[in-house]
């Protein structure tokens, strides 16, 4: 009895010690995505975009052997949720979170510092871009900042009218995303000779959008940007449609995907919008890994660019993980000093070239505008914003 006892504590032994590597060879990685919010006509595919880039890391073999155990939620758009959900995911010592929206990403700012725990979010706000506030955050395009005067600059380009200034209106959710580039927004309109004539809130879940237009009518915007998700946009473009106006609309990227034109059908043609990540199946190097996988794991579903953007945001971050690990820092600390060595990272055409450094967050200040053209988005300018020390943060 007595050796058999010895025996089946050995065996046990064994099987902890089994156990206890098999947790050595994992990297826990944190994923608050919106599934089922507010936000969730975006969020699906870019979480499903983030997931199939880990996959696909995992079964290449991992980070230096050691596979990346995905920690994911959904938290629905709910701020409180995705703070418990990162606490959870600090307990389970996760050494990066990939996040999603504005609002929480904010409210979990202060949060992230504390903890040392890189947050890569689909949130592009430009209060996220300055290291000396937010040292562990990051993303992975141009500011929603930068977007926006991208766009504007957009704007004066298209302008004909040399005997007055054009005339833009804001439409933007009543929301910390929504918000997100508001304020840089008036201040580039009143730099350069734009008239910001309106502006216009968005409640949350709204389904008409008649006042708010009427309102913008009033004031004669020869203009719109219209920051809210998908779903919404199209309310406000086929709100306009059946107001007869003659307003050229732009939004934000997440505004802006192949699913536009399918949801608001012809009332999307000639919308402009910020495309910081490239439509699904573009002519880029970096589209090819995307197919492939795509082929091999699921050929019966549709992709847009939300999902290269889920893609492209994995993509950094695990080459933030690979350059930690490389360097046997495969912590907090580690992983935001590897995301600082990244410049001009080649990003395979889904997106600019990204960098960044000690003191500035800002990956890339370059934007692409694209339109709706025959029900197909298509590219008409990059425009690249200069690095101003006073836009840091803004």
């Amino acid at each position: 009895m007595q050796t058999i006892g010895r025996a089946a504590m050995a065996a046990v032994a064994a099987l902890a010690l089994v156990a206890g590597s098999a947790r050595a060879q994992e990297i826990k990685v944190g994923g608050i995505f919106d599934l089922t919010g507010i936000t969730s006509d975006v969020g699906k595919g870019y979480a499903q975009g983030a997931r199939d880039y880990i996959a696909m890391t995992n079964a290449a073999g991992g980070i230096g052997g050691k596979k990346i155990k995905l920690i994911d939620v959904d938290y629905a758009y709910k701020i409180p949720e995705a703070v418990s959900a990162y606490k959870r995911m600090v307990d389970e010592k996760v050494v990066l979170i990939v996040g999603w929206g504005t609002g929480d990403t904010l409210a979990l700012k202060d949060k992230i510092n504390g903890d040392k725990i890189p947050y890569f979010s689909a949130s592009f706000a430009g209060d996220l871009t300055d290291p000396a506030k937010t040292p562990y955050n990051f993303f992975v395009a141009p500011s929603y900042s930068d977007q926006l005067r991208a766009w504007l600059s957009w704007v004066k380009e298209d302008w004909k009218d040399k005997s007055r200034n054009p005339k833009v209106a804001f439409f933007y959710g009543d929301n910390a995303y929504g918000k997100a580039p508001i304020e840089a927004g008036r201040r580039f309109c009143k730099e350069n000779g734009i008239d910001l004539v309106d502006e216009e809130i968005l409640p949350g879940n709204f389904q008409d959008a008649t006042s708010q237009l009427l309102n913008m009518k009033q004031k004669g915007a020869d203009y719109a940007y219209i920051n809210v998700t998908t779903t919404g946009v199209s309310l406000v473009l086929k709100g306009a449609k059946a107001l007869g106006l003659a307003t050229k609309f732009g939004t934000n990227p997440y505004g802006i995907s192949e699913t536009l034109p399918k949801v608001a059908k012809e009332t999307a043609e000639g919308v402009t919008g910020v495309v910081p990540h490239v439509p699904y199946g573009e002519n880029v190097p970096g589209m090819k890994a995307v197919l492939d996988f795509h082929k091999a794991n699921h050929p019966n579903d549709e992709h847009d660019c939300m999902y290269i953007r889920g893609w492209a945001t994995a993509l950094v971050a695990v080459e933030s993980l690979k350059r930690a690990d490389k360097a046997g820092k495969l912590n907090g600390d580690g992983v935001r000093a590897a995301a600082e060595t990244l410049s001009n990272f080649d990003m395979g055409g889904l997106a600019s070239n990204m960098t960044w450094t000690s003191t500035d967050h800002r990956p890339t200040t370059t934007t692409a505008i694209y339109t709706i053209k025959g029900g197909k988005m298509v590219k008409l300018k990059d425009y690249t914003m200069p690095r101003k020390p006073e836009w840091l943060g803004l």
